[in-house]
């Protein structure tokens, strides 16, 4: 079973840019810099505002038609998270976080969404302005938009549907079981195998069992594309921190455990069921 939360959304933001190596090198001059993120600023902060004519006055003129009819959300705060150069710092491309709200099962719940912006300059001032767009490569496959679902105000389209896109990525990470038994009156162990079928790696961490003697680990923190690592599930009959007092008073199975393991940047979560058995009885 995987949990499902609105979270899910940062997998859009996370590789909403595509990144070229160079980028890491290419800063722009501290001015230029200063000047877009100014009027980057002042172009969402009007988004916060409700002020939305404010906003024409950073739109470029050749786009001025496209931000007329674009949505226009009215967000409760945001901020940059990354910015693109392109032709000698001329254009740009940026990602801003957006955080509002989303009618979801029922009631309005914060979200925070991705809204990737291009930028021109003219006249010495840089301005927002309309590109449209079409697909692009992430790690979790092809995100693609069209006349269907395309939104001026993004330069690339969050789908109609993000809890059926999210599913779908749901289901590239995927575990071979969800339930293991392991016999608690000796040393015994048990393993999963979790394969991640994303186009990017992903980590997998486990949490504390809470459970003396008993151990979940992934085989290694790092799970690449399409490779599949085992969930190494082991139980210590000498732990030391057993109470044996308390196994002498109450010598029947102990109670099932359940551990999450969790996989970013997908924000996923699988719980294991542990059922103990005495003497490989139920194994």
């Amino acid at each position: 079973m995987r949990t499902l939360s609105l979270s899910i959304f940062s997998i859009f933001s996370g590789f909403a840019l595509a990144q070229a190596p160079s980028d890491l090198f290419d800063k722009a001059p501290p001015a230029i810099d200063d000047a877009l993120r100014a009027r980057v600023q002042a172009f969402y902060q009007s988004h916060v505002d409700g002020k939305f004519r404010q906003a024409d006055n950073y739109v470029a003129e050749d786009s001025k038609d496209a931000f007329f009819v674009a949505e226009k959300p009215q967000y409760k705060s945001f901020q940059i998270s990354k910015i693109n150069y392109e032709e000698n710092y001329t254009k740009a491309t940026v990602v801003t976080a957006c955080k509002t709200e989303m009618f979801f099962h029922g009631k309005m719940m914060p979200v925070t969404m991705p809204n990737v912006s291009h930028w021109k300059v003219q006249d010495g001032e840089w301005f927002w302005y309309y590109t449209k767009p079409s697909q692009m490569e992430t790690p979790f496959g092809t995100m693609k938009t069209g006349p269907e679902n395309n939104n001026p105000g993004f330069g690339f389209s969050i789908p109609q549907d993000p809890r059926a896109e999210a599913i779908k990525i749901l289901k590239r990470v995927t575990l071979d079981r969800s339930e293991v038994s392991i016999d608690q009156d000796q040393n015994s162990k048990a393993e999963i195998h979790l394969k991640n079928g994303l186009l990017g790696p992903v980590t997998v961490t486990a949490d504390p069992t809470g459970t003396p003697g008993l151990t979940v680990r992934p085989a290694k923190p790092e799970v690449g594309p399409n490779e599949e690592i085992a969930v190494l599930i082991e139980f210590n009959f000498e732990d030391p921190s057993i109470n044996c007092r308390q196994c002498l008073v109450n010598p029947g199975a102990r109670p099932p455990a359940t551990v999450n393991l969790h996989v970013q940047p997908a924000n996923l979560e699988f719980p294991i069921k542990i059922n103990f058995t005495q003497h490989g009885v139920g194994k």
